[in-house]
């Protein structure tokens, strides 16, 4: 498979941001069993933006990409790509069947601003219209909340700035907050919203894990050193799932308080965890997916680990 070399401006971003210059890290093998799928073609992947479980059909995984949206159909592989081609930055899935939120920029020959702004599908992303920011904002980190999706949450690294919409995306509220800002001004890595109360979010970055229960006015420190991803468990929203440089996967089962190593580290400092993405029915179910396009799971809870798709 042709490799694509990530965009430098990118690459350098996840390699500042996160402090992985730890060398080539391998999976751990004790203890664990991996399986690659069955059909060994799949798509030319450059690197990955975002990863969710569809709520509606837990058999979609939504794979949001430098080319485009795919899917990863438990029941077959890939998929796509879905729709037009455009690179998927920032990437949420809505509380709504097939209502997808997405930035990035247009791909070759499509006629869109760009950047794309905030843009929305209604049809599983096979076509997209505009909602809000077109030509202005391209939001790499941004979250819909899955208990109002009214309530939309990013950050533009063009001015440094956390944006807010109590409207879904008809107007925007544009604040300076340093503590998610990092001390390069590029932002998290990754937004994260709660799965009930629309005021709760995450923000995975080089200055750790922070939460903030005020719809992102104040935050505070849940987990220190760089970290790359984090999810909540939709049904326990008391666990919280998170990739940190220095230890892995790790799982919080007390809303950050404390933290507990499933023992899964996987990537090295040009392919770090870059999502993560939970069943909304089976907390032990989760996906994890690398820069560079490996995709993962575990249906226990993380004792054991599959590639479902792995980069050649």
């Amino acid at each position: 498979m042709k490799k694509t070399r990530p965009r430098r401006s990118r690459q350098r971003g996840l390699t500042a941001r996160a402090g992985l210059a730890v060398g080539i890290i391998v999976l751990l093998a004790a203890g664990f069993a991996y399986a690659w799928h069955a059909n060994n073609a799949g798509p030319d992947i450059s690197h990955v933006h975002g990863l969710a479980v569809d709520p509606f059909d837990p058999d979609r995984i939504w794979v949001a990409t430098h080319e485009g949206l795919l899917v990863w159909r438990e029941s077959k592989g890939w998929e796509g790509p879905v729709g037009s081609i455009i690179d998927l930055m920032g990437f949420a899935v809505a509380p709504e069947r097939d209502v997808l939120y997405a930035s990035g920029h247009p791909g070759p020959g499509l006629n869109m601003p760009n950047p794309v702004g905030l843009i929305r599908s209604r049809d599983g992303g096979r076509s997209w219209e505009p909602v809000a920011l077109a030509g202005e904002v391209d939001f790499h980190a941004m979250a819909v909340s899955p208990a109002d999706q009214r309530r939309i949450y990013g950050f533009f690294y063009g001015d440094g700035r956390f944006y807010r919409s109590d409207d879904g995306g008809r107007t925007w509220t544009r604040t300076e907050v340093a503590a998610i800002a990092g001390p390069h001004g590029r932002g998290p890595l990754q937004l994260v919203a709660h799965p009930t109360d629309p005021d709760t979010l995450l923000a995975a970055g080089e200055d750790g894990l922070l939460r903030s229960e005020d719809g992102g006015r104040t935050w505070q420190p849940i987990l220190p050193g760089a970290v790359t991803a984090a999810a909540f468990v939709p049904s326990d929203p008391q666990q919280l799932l998170a990739y940190a440089v220095a230890a892995g996967l790790v799982r919080s089962a007390d809303g950050g308080r404390t933290w507990q190593p499933l023992g899964l580290q996987v990537g090295d400092d040009r392919d770090p965890v870059v999502a993560i993405a939970v069943h909304p029915g089976e907390a032990g179910t989760v996906y994890v997916a690398t820069f560079a396009g490996n995709l993962l799971r575990t249906q226990d809870g993380g004792r054991t680990w599959q590639y479902l798709w792995r980069r050649r």
